[in-house]
C-alpha cells in the first residue's frame, strides 16, 4: 500500500511539473503575438571572438528595429543601423526556453534568458568557420512590447 500512495505521489508531481512548463510554453506563444504583437528591440549586445584577432569586436546597438509576431506562427521584422533599413518575413515556434525564429530558411534558436508578460530577454550564440578562421558570435536581443 506504501508503494502504491508513493508512486501516485510521484505522479503527480511529475504531472504537475509537466503541466506547468506547458502552461509557461503557452503563456509565452500567446504574449509574442496579442495586442498586436509588435516588440521593440531597445537593445542588441553582439560580441564576436574569432582566432584572427582582428576580428573581434563587441557593441551594442539602441533601438535596433521591431519584430511583429502573428497568431498563424508567422511575422515580419524591420532593423535600422546606421540609416540602412532591413525589412524582412520570418516564422516562428517556442517553447518554455527557446525561441526559434526562421528567417530566409535558416533557423536561429534563441535562449530565452528572460520573460516577463511585456519583456523579453533571448540570446543565441554561433559557432562557424570563415576563411578558415574559427569564429564564435554571441547575440543578446532585450526586447519590450509596444
Amino acid at each position: 500500500m506504501k508503494r502504491i500512495n508513493f508512486l501516485l505521489i510521484v505522479f503527480l508531481i511529475a504531472g504537475a511539473a509537466v503541466f506547468t512548463s506547458c502552461k509557461k510554453e503557452t503563456k509565452i506563444e500567446k504574449n509574442l503575438w496579442k495586442k498586436g504583437g509588435e516588440w521593440n528591440v531597445e537593445s542588441l549586445y553582439a560580441k564576436q571572438i574569432s582566432t584572427n584577432s582582428a576580428d573581434n569586436f563587441e557593441e551594442t546597438i539602441y533601438n535596433y528595429g521591431t519584430f511583429t509576431f502573428k497568431e498563424n506562427g508567422s511575422g515580419n521584422y524591420t532593423i535600422t543601423v546606421d540609416g540602412d533599413f532591413e525589412a524582412g518575413a520570418f516564422t516562428y515556434s517556442n517553447t518554455e526556453d527557446k525561441l526559434t525564429l526562421i528567417i530566409d530558411n535558416q533557423a536561429r534558436i534563441f535562449d530565452i534568458v528572460d520573460w516577463e508578460k511585456n519583456k523579453m530577454k533571448i540570446s543565441i550564440t554561433e559557432n562557424f568557420t570563415s576563411s578558415g578562421e574559427s569564429i564564435t558570435y554571441t547575440e543578446t536581443m532585450n526586447l519590450k512590447k509596444k
